[in-house]
């Protein structure tokens, strides 16, 4: 039985946006079906009477107040559709949480699997991804609905080079923090690192390689290791020259300009503090950004029909700009929480979310439910 949920997690997860059910300008992936389906079956197995929850889920609990005050007292004229919309991430993030809280509970009996769970969907998402690289490295058909069309790279089943790299980072650490375990030989550790690094390496992600770099110097300081500087050095410089490579024989033979990823980063940054400066106490109201950029007139037609325009580019400038000051401070607690919840010790998590937080500058992760789905995993992880 243990076996079989593993196995569904570790689906969900690596599934990513290639199974979902299309709801309005979103959608709900066969993660959020999995997390509410386990969620439930576990609460009326408990007969909903569980304890109290730990410092950092009742930190989330207090930024999803936040949340939902911010889209009460928002200052957009939305619709009942429109607003329906808008309160489903807050429903989704609620659900993730005490998903959470029920892991930390272990009420699947899978407290200790979390880990494995998190390598098998890794793995097997890094693998998906090389596959997508050899024989789908054109990705322009995903044009016409919404997806940015990227060009030999990475995007494995997030169709995103960008939230693909992070998550393949995180799946290095995991990689790492099983190094000394059994099952984990030198040929088993060498063959998984090889080919969850060459998927990094593949997606072309500045960011991901950034968060590569942050992660692996994180691990280096916590464990005093000479090894893993040297090594963290030696792969991001690695991962540079693939990016000179890929440069020199695939963007500028044909004229595919990446400075214009930057330019339109730097222009999400602008959008989200325009929004900002709008409402500063609670914001435009959390995940009503698309239509905030619509009201305020921050974006045109093409932009607003994309993915990217729910959100912005930067995770702390979302939280800034659709929950003000107030949702700021309670998600930097929320945060905190976690890794103080999580105690010195669990270097996995600490090096994550400092990787994670670097990250965030340069696209929406902390809020992306796969990687959200992760950090609960692992902050639920028995210490050791």
């Amino acid at each position: 039985m243990i076996s079989l949920l593993i196995s569904i997690l570790a689906f969900a997860v690596a599934a990513g946006q290639l199974i979902r059910i299309p709801l309005g300008q979103g959608g709900i992936s066969i993660l959020d079906i999995t997390v509410f389906i386990f969620s439930l079956a576990a609460l009326i197995n408990l007969k909903f009477k569980i304890k109290r929850p730990p410092q950092h889920i009742l930190a989330a609990f207090i930024f999803i107040a936040v949340m939902i005050l911010s889209l009460i007292f928002r200052p957009l004229d939305l619709n009942s559709s429109e607003y329906l919309t808008s309160s489903f991430y807050t429903l989704r993030f609620l659900m993730y949480i005490i998903f959470g809280w029920l892991i930390y509970l272990n009420a699947f009996n899978l407290k200790k699997e979390g880990l494995r769970i998190l390598l098998i969907s890794g793995v097997s998402f890094a693998v998906l991804g090389l596959l997508q690289f050899i024989f789908f490295p054109n990705l322009n058909f995903l044009q016409i609905i919404g997806w940015d069309p990227h060009y030999f790279r990475t995007v494995s089943t997030f169709l995103d080079p960008n939230f693909t790299g992070g998550f393949l980072v995180l799946t290095l650490i995991i990689i790492l923090s099983l190094r000394n375990e059994p099952i984990m030989t030198p040929r088993v550790f060498g063959i998984l690192f090889f080919i969850v690094y060459l998927a990094l390496l593949t997606t072309f992600s500045r960011s991901g390689y950034l968060m590569f770099l942050v992660s692996g110097m994180t691990l280096s300081f916590f464990k005093r290791s000479k090894i893993y500087f040297a090594s963290t050095l030696v792969l991001f410089i690695t991962l540079l020259l693939g990016f000179q490579v890929y440069t020199q024989l695939i963007t500028t033979p044909r004229n595919i300009d990446r400075t214009q990823s930057a330019t339109s980063r730097l222009d999400t940054w602008q959008q989200g503090l325009a929004l900002f400066q709008k409402s500063p106490f609670l914001g435009v109201g959390f995940n009503a950004y698309r239509y905030a950029l619509r009201e305020y007139k921050l974006g045109d037609e093409q932009f607003l029909a994309s993915h990217g325009s729910s959100g912005n580019d930067s995770s702390l400038l979302f939280v800034l700009s659709t929950t003000g000051i107030v949702g700021l401070l309670a998600y930097l607690y929320f945060l905190w929480s976690l890794s103080k919840s999580s105690g010195m010790k669990n270097v996995t998590l600490i090096a994550a979310l400092i990787g994670l937080f670097v990250h965030s500058f340069f696209a929406n992760s902390l809020f992306y439910p796969p990687i959200l789905a992760w950090i609960l995993f692992i902050s639920a992880v028995p210490k050791k």
